[in-house]
């Protein structure tokens, strides 16, 4: 705690860099009075400023059921990852996997506690993988969305965490996941990866969910992520066959970092992946769409779900737009890392589209 006591009363969001993917500035020098730690520029962590003043402290593990460290080494790379099992887990009974990818400057530990997935898993009885992409992998500790070496199928970064699935539906003695009902989910950076594996790996992601990100090929460098993050540019058609797995995506209307046309701008390209999947006539997608305002949402926050089903009745895109939400998870945890208590839970509209979902 002696060591958070000298730190700069200014907020949390005015104390973190702003764009990790760019290049560092120089150096300035120490001097005899207070010296200020040099920082890479890069994508915003995801979420409000914390507290002026309050201490930054390690989320609590959850305690109904348990976690495990594993490793996944392949031809694209190597990554960590934690696993969750929930409690009264079964390693007989095949269950639903979700990954979850946590944004730049933030830990898998932080994000899990943050959006209250673990509790989501005890109540339902699915397994939880949370990779971790350290400052060794990317100067923010980002997922590269933004580059092309990590935005197609078999290469990169999506290859890596598709590799950790293949591992884990392959494991008998620990858990037994069902393959057919594998799903992802993450918020900025890591919501933008998780798009990227809707759009690269819709055969073995059943559905995806994203909060606050921009568009799949969006950019392919860093200064290009700047205008995508700012909703700048179109929607990047999909090739005849393409294909992007059931998609559920938030988005506030108040984001400083992600604007708020980027939502839109998703379920454009998903809709667009959806008629270039197969050629010829099809029937259109049967649209929806309500509001929901105080006293209905958790804290006052209003919003307005869309949602987009087939002929027979099977959902397969939902937009949820929040007002006055800002780049954090909505629905999160109350002094949480980067995570909104108020409006409705993402983490519980995720898992209710995730789990009408199975390929």
């Amino acid at each position: 705690m002696a060591r958070r006591s000298g730190r700069s009363t200014r907020s949390k969001r005015a104390a973190l860099p702003l764009f990790p993917f760019l290049p560092a500035p120089p150096r300035k020098r120490r001097t005899a009075a207070r010296a200020t730690k040099a920082v890479p520029l890069g994508l915003p962590v995801p979420g409000p400023a914390r507290r002026t003043g309050a201490p930054r402290t390690k989320p609590a593990r959850p305690v109904g059921g348990r976690w495990l460290r594993a490793s996944h080494s392949g031809p694209a790379g190597a990554r960590s990852y934690d696993v969750y099992l929930p409690a009264g887990h079964r390693r007989s009974t095949p269950v639903p996997l979700v990954m979850l990818l946590h944004g730049c400057n933030q830990t898998p530990e932080e994000f899990v506690a943050a959006t209250r997935f673990a509790a989501l898993a005890d109540r339902n009885g699915f397994v939880i993988a949370a990779p971790r992409q350290t400052r060794g992998h990317q100067a923010g500790g980002c997922w590269r969305w933004y580059e092309s070496a990590h935005q197609s199928r078999g290469a990169g970064e999506p290859a890596i965490l598709a590799g950790i699935v293949a591992e884990m539906t392959a494991e008998r003695s620990r858990w037994r996941i069902d393959p057919s009902r594998v799903h992802a989910a993450g918020i900025s950076a890591g919501g933008a990866m998780a798009l990227v594996l809707a759009a690269t790996y819709p055969d073995v992601f059943a559905a995806v969910g994203v909060h606050s990100a921009p568009a799949y090929r969006s950019a392919d460098n860093g200064l290009r992520a700047l205008a995508a993050m700012r909703g700048h540019g179109a929607v990047v058609r999909p090739l005849p066959g393409a294909r992007m797995a059931p998609l559920v995506v938030f988005q506030g209307t108040a984001d400083a970092v992600v604007h708020a046309r980027s939502g839109p701008l998703l379920a454009e390209q998903w809709l667009a992946h959806d008629a270039a999947r197969s050629p010829g006539p099809r029937d259109p997608l049967r649209i929806t769409r309500s509001r929901a305002g105080p006293p209905r949402t958790a804290g006052g926050r209003r919003f307005t779900v869309t949602r987009w089903y087939t002929a027979r009745g099977r959902k397969q895109l939902e937009h949820w737009q929040v007002e006055a939400l800002a780049h954090a998870w909505s629905g999160g945890l109350a002094g949480g890392s980067y995570s909104d208590p108020r409006g409705p839970r993402a983490s519980t509209a995720m898992w209710q589209f995730f789990a009408a979902h199975s390929l």
